[in-house]
């Protein structure tokens, strides 16, 4: 699955300014190592928020799936200078040594609606930074964001196994986005179940396996607040932002955080959950979230920079700090 273009040879020792300038290099190289058996080809992948990634395919014979190798990770060791091209070519082939003996995909079952309907899965996207994507994909809007639907695959290559449904997909189906959205919302929270944690307990977790004084952390969320925040996830933590559609878990979070509160889009694998108190400043709420999101929240990643009150068993824009996305 993925884009899959022509690619153009290119001699050794070609001037390299950019990643794909480098995976002509390394494509080369690694045409001339696998051999004609072999099927080596440059594909670019479409990732959320119009992110473009640049990767090469490899499939041997007998093969019926390729494992995409993004270029990105090893053209930064290649412009730090840790990496050469022979050695990213190996690299490469490392990869795909380990990821063949992978059990295989079986691709002609994405075909067979009845095959893969308990494996239909929804997640959460920006809307508004995914526009051209949205042409392409049947979904449905929720605020700001976009519902859009995968197809969920065990042991598959890449992420956490998830594969886009594509409106020509659901067209070869024989269906409409109204049964898509009505089996994803029955089968994600069973693949994919809800996980809420208090913030602060995950932080000392986290700290327990480092080096820092638990300690100075606890004085500091002591000093900080009493206030409890949540974080809102699922058990992959991939795409976590759609624990927020499964039925009754806001409803249900009200007993631990009380009727009325916010929640904060951390990026799209979570949310944070903050009650709603009196001296609450959303103001400050919405210049936390833009600022995580242009310091710490990579722009694949990125979910919205409003921030979302849950009240009266239903969920809203903050109107008092709703945001004029400006792609950060």
């Amino acid at each position: 699955m993925g884009i899959q273009l022509e690619y153009s040879e290119r001699g050794p020792g070609s001037l390299i300014r950019d990643v794909r300038d480098f995976r002509d290099e390394v494509l080369c190289g690694l045409k001339e190592l696998c051999g004609p058996e072999f099927t080596v080809e440059e594909r670019d992948v479409e990732k959320n928020n119009g992110v473009l990634l640049y990767g090469i395919s490899i499939m041997g014979p007998g093969e019926n799936i390729a494992p995409t190798i993004y270029m990105e990770p090893l053209f930064n060791e290649y412009v730090r200078g840790t990496m050469n091209v022979k050695e990213a070519e190996n690299e490469i082939l490392k990869i795909y040594s380990k990821e063949k003996h992978k059990p295989d995909i079986d691709l002609s079952d994405l075909s067979d609606f009845e095959k893969i309907r308990d494996m239909l899965t929804f997640r959460l996207i920006n809307a508004g930074r995914n526009t051209e994507l949205l042409k392409k994909v049947p979904h449905r809007m929720y605020l700001d964001m976009a519902i859009v639907y995968t197809v969920y695959v065990a042991d598959v290559f890449s992420g956490a196994g998830n594969i886009l449904v594509r409106n020509d997909l659901m067209k070869a189906w024989g269906t409409d986005e109204e049964t898509l959205f009505s089996l994803a919302a029955e089968n994600t929270p069973r693949i994919k179940e809800p996980v809420i944690k208090d913030l602060s307990d995950m932080l000392l977790s986290i700290l327990d396996s480092q080096e820092s004084s638990r300690e100075d952390m606890e004085k500091v969320l002591k000093e900080g607040s009493d206030i409890s925040m949540y974080v809102l996830t699922n058990s992959d933590k991939f795409y976590g932002d759609a624990v927020i559609l499964y039925p009754d878990l806001l409803k249900d979070l009200c007993e631990k955080i009380g009727p009325e509160f916010y929640l904060l889009p951390s990026s799209v694998h979570e949310f944070i959950a903050v009650p709603a108190l009196g001296n609450t400043n959303e103001e400050e709420l919405s210049e936390m979230v833009k600022s995580v999101n242009r310091t710490s929240v990579g722009k694949e990643d990125f979910l919205s920079d409003n921030v979302y009150v849950f009240k009266d068993g239903k969920m809203t824009i903050c109107q008092t700090c709703i945001s004029q996305d400006k792609n950060h």
